[in-house]
């Protein structure tokens, strides 16, 4: 099964994240896409729309309504044979995050998936399922990363992580820090006070995804992003009970 994508009235490639003059809206997909969770059938694809990502009200630039937010799955790059796809509803009470179950999936097998909303396409990410139980499956290169305060400098050290083509990256925390912001540091948290609002850690989640040097962690060279899977752990102990955050 083939299908290719259009944004606006303007046809693109399949791989091509250029905006088309014609799109009604800005690009929605600042803060990227991610895919995690897998297990030997399925894996969990995940986007947020957000236009204007560091907006105070936490809701990235969205207008309130709800938007449709198609998703494809393939074995190759160039979605020449889809095995998955569907449309979810991006809601403006969840800030227009997207958590889709793509299932029917084979074991140990590596997929590229996409969305596209509002005419635009999302680049192409790179995702692997895990080996049916009782197998050894292939070999996997995973990486972990930790404790990336953003204010602390630049992580060009992901773009040397990328360049392992690693089949899951592993965080350990803390995948983003609470503190507000602190003058005199190579970089500065949007707001000036702790983290504490709902729309405060939607914020601070699209800063620390939509840094342009950490992001090479969730993509590869070619625009595909890794699995990745976290555990919590933060500096601050107020976190745990802070749990909404995107969901």
């Amino acid at each position: 099964m083939r299908r290719t994508w259009a944004a606006g009235a303007t046809a693109l490639p399949v791989r091509s994240t250029v905006i088309a003059a014609t799109a009604a809206v800005p690009y929605p997909f600042q803060v990227g896409i991610a895919s995690g969770e897998p297990d030997a059938s399925s894996v969990v694809l995940w986007t947020r729309l957000a236009p204007s990502p560091l907006n105070a009200d936490g809701h990235g630039g969205m207008a309130n309504t709800d938007v449709t937010v198609d998703w494809q799955v393939s074995t190759d790059d160039l979605f020449t044979t889809l095995v998955a796809s569907g449309s979810v509803t991006a809601t403006y009470a969840t800030a227009h995050s997207v958590h889709v179950i793509a299932g029917g999936l084979n074991a140990d097998s590596d997929y590229y998936y996409r969305f596209r909303a509002q005419g635009h396409l999302s680049p192409v990410g790179r995702t692997r399922t895990t080996p049916a139980l009782g197998t050894s499956g292939r070999d996997l290169v995973m990486a972990f990363t930790s404790c990336a305060h953003y204010e602390e400098g630049y992580f060009t050290v992901y773009r040397r992580l990328a360049e392992d083509n690693p089949g899951l990256v592993l965080h350990l925390g803390d995948y983003i820090y609470e503190y507000g912001a602190t003058s005199g540091r190579p970089r500065t948290h949007a707001g000036t006070t702790e983290i504490v609002t709902l729309a405060d850690y939607r914020r601070r989640y699209a800063q620390y995804k939509s840094d342009r040097i950490s992001r090479p962690r969730m993509r590869s060279r070619r625009g595909s992003s890794y699995r990745t899977t976290t555990r919590w752990r933060t500096t601050t102990p107020t976190w745990c009970a802070r749990t909404v955050l995107q969901r």
